[in-house]
């Protein structure tokens, strides 16, 4: 796969923007509405023979959950189709910078810039769990700041549905999906997750916005999940004095081990980022 080749028979490819695990996206255009586009390809190659029908299953679900949403901080999505021996979804191409990438320029962003962006990503929250999705991968590296300063939560690829008609959440055996910094104690154990798994990687960002690294920090995958399952939950003031206190607590809260100790939703979490906003002091 190069700069210049086609696709589907409208999408010409420009630059690479990214790869990762089993799939790599692209920068394209699509010759047939004149614009530019994000083109994710999931290299079925590079799928394990007998993963790959699962693979399929949740790359296509993931076209389905994202176009669902219709919400301005979820990419649009505009097509899907397999070109030679790879799926691929089309995408709005979301100018700007990744979160995780903002965060080791700035090392530790303004408490309002901070609960701004975890407010945003609130609201695509709201609009998923009501719509029975649970984003399950929630991580700086998925969060798309445009220059406008709109974030944009990419990557529903391991959503998982909650309702019934889905219920057997496409998991290939003993695999647990999700990223080990910002997993929530009952994914890493393997249980069924609901919307306080996405709250409990929202709280785990807003620690790693504010203090400049991630709540829990190993040197492996394994002992990571233990450290999510067994260690204190660490206080953000301990780490950066000029978090206020509320704020400080709501983390703490968003961290809970047990995920009915958690804020009820998201709006609820939203609602209590609000008084933050219109803080402009500098990282303490």
């Amino acid at each position: 796969m190069q700069a210049g080749d086609r696709v589907g028979d409208r999408y010409e490819l420009t630059y690479p923007v990214g790869r990762g695990g089993m799939g790599q996206v692209w920068a394209g255009f699509d010759e047939r509405l004149d614009r530019p586009v994000a083109i994710k390809f999931l290299r079925q190659l590079e799928v394990p023979e007998d993963e790959r029908e699962t693979a399929g299953k949740r790359f296509r679900r993931e076209a389905r959950a994202t176009a669902r949403l219709g919400h301005p901080g979820v990419p649009a999505v505009h097509d899907v189709g397999v070109h030679d021996e790879d799926l691929f979804l089309v995408m709005q191409l979301v100018p700007g910078i990744v979160l995780a990438d903002h965060i080791a320029e700035q090392e530790r962003l303004p408490v309002g810039e901070a609960t701004s962006i975890a407010a945003q990503v609130c609201s695509v929250l709201v609009a998923a769990h009501a719509a029975s999705l649970v984003h399950r991968d929630l991580k700086p590296q998925n969060l798309m700041i445009t220059p406008a300063g709109v974030v944009k939560v990419l990557d529903f690829g391991v959503a998982a549905l909650l309702g019934p008609v889905e219920a057997s959440r496409l998991t290939a055996t003993g695999r647990t999906l999700g990223t080990p910094a910002y997993i929530a104690p009952e994914q890493a154990q393997g249980d069924p997750v609901g919307p306080a798994a996405d709250l409990y990687a929202l709280g785990c960002i807003l620690f790693e916005m504010l203090g400049g690294n991630p709540p829990y920090e190993a040197a492996n995958a394994p002992d990571m999940m233990r450290r999510h399952l067994y260690s204190p939950i660490p206080i953000i003031t301990e780490y950066r004095s000029d978090v206020p206190d509320d704020l400080a607590h709501l983390i703490y809260c968003l961290l809970a081990k047990d995920a009915a100790e958690r804020p009820a939703s998201a709006a609820e979490v939203r609602q209590r980022l609000t008084p933050f906003f219109d803080r402009s002091e500098s990282p303490g």
